[in-house]
């Protein structure tokens, strides 16, 4: 469950340096084009890290319902479906 939680964190402090780089484009950006530009890429990355933040919360959740049997099955699946690098 800590890998989980470690990996859920990363990906929350990724988001938040998502939007700091954003914010420091759109400052320096020339016109609404670019500016509208930046807002889609920057919205797609963080959207795809928010879902899978709350996959993550959602495997939580079904981790701390699951019974002792379903415990390691569940483990594994939820360690197949985290990144390998969970830095």
């Amino acid at each position: 469950m800590t890998k989980l939680q470690t990996q859920t964190e990363h990906w929350s402090r990724q988001i938040d340096q998502l939007r700091a780089e954003a914010d420091a484009k759109m400052a320096k950006a020339e016109d609404d084009k670019a500016e509208a530009e930046i807002q889609k890429e920057f919205s797609e990355k963080i959207q795809s890290l928010e879902d899978q933040i709350e996959t993550a919360r959602a495997k939580l959740g079904e981790l701390k319902e699951s019974g002792e049997d379903q415990l390691d099955n569940l483990r594994q699946r939820i360690d197949e479906w985290l990144p390998s690098n969970t830095n």
